[in-house]
């Protein structure tokens, strides 16, 4: 009986999808996809991995058919990206984003400057129907967390939004405590409710940001990196600070900010906006938070 062909070509393909799917499902299991692409982007990878096992089980019945050109090229495809996805690398540098600050606007659903327009300021998050608005019902994913959504947001007794859950909050003491976890979780909640939480102290962490060109200076902001679909548009968020010492902070270095939340105001492209900010008090070096912050 005569031996079949064994066919290479069909082999170094066979070789790439299994890589390639088997790359996609250690990243997924594994959580380190999550310094890739956002939470919301995990049933894709595990359809591509789906895809990659169907066509390995086609490329099984090709493999002893025989070929007479042998053709490898089209491989590198899927080989490069495999590489460079498992090939140790370095993280990013928090300096690297430093033009691309985007505020609290994508957690609070607005575009653009920073802050909200004057007339709006104070209003609830919940529509006149009772409803919520589109912010609202936005999910605010963290790293490590699973189905991490912001809870519903409920008007109370003063007709402000209030989310039903907020870890952290003290209202006895008026006092406001911002997790690592909770960080997309707060910004998102004082952006739309800011007139709520005028007075409040508040203490979170992030890495010092400082831009002559965006901030005065004594302003700065302790910042995360938010990141909308993939790292590509990693952006630093957060709230501005108000602080006499700006110039002895480093650029880039971690801290825990502790100060008073007020309303600033001020004038962009001939209309007038209110902004959250924080007047610090106290401010203390701080570990590095490892992970990004999802806006949803």
């Amino acid at each position: 009986m005569r031996a079949r062909a064994f066919n290479p070509q069909i082999f170094l393909e066979l070789l790439c999808y299994c890589l390639f799917g088997g790359s996609m499902l250690y990243l997924v299991n594994s959580g380190k996809y999550l310094s890739y692409v956002t939470p919301r982007m995990k049933p894709y990878l595990y359809f591509t991995a789906a895809v990659m096992l169907i066509w390995v089980c086609v490329s099984l019945f090709k493999l002893f058919r025989p070929q007479h050109i042998v053709r490898s090229s089209h491989c590198f495809v899927l080989a490069i990206p495999v590489l460079l996805l498992l090939l140790p690398h370095g993280s990013l540098n928090t300096s690297d984003f430093s033009s691309n600050y985007i505020g609290g606007n994508t957690f609070s659903g607005k575009n653009g400057v920073a802050g909200v327009p004057a007339e709006e300021y104070g209003k609830s998050s919940a529509d006149p129907a009772g409803g919520q608005s589109d912010a609202a019902q936005a999910d605010i994913e963290v790293p490590g967390s699973i189905d991490s959504t912001v809870p519903e947001t409920q008007p109370d007794a003063a007709g402000q939004g209030s989310l039903a859950y907020l870890p952290g909050l003290d209202t006895a003491n008026r006092k406001i405590t911002v997790s690592d976890d909770s960080f997309g979780m707060w910004l998102s909640e004082i952006y739309m409710n800011m007139k709520k939480y005028e007075g409040y102290t508040i203490t979170m962490t992030g890495f010092v940001f400082k831009d002559p060109e965006l901030l005065n200076e004594d302003e700065f902001v302790p910042a995360r990196l938010i990141m909308s679909c993939c790292v590509a548009d990693l952006a630093p968020a957060g709230m501005i600070c108000k602080y006499d010492k700006v110039s002895e902070l480093e650029n880039d270095s971690w801290v825990t900010v502790e100060g008073t939340i007020f309303i600033a105001e001020y004038e962009y492209e001939g209309q007038k906006y209110s902004d959250p900010q924080i007047r610090a008090e106290k401010i203390t070096p701080a570990q590095e938070v490892e992970g990004y912050v999802y806006s949803y």
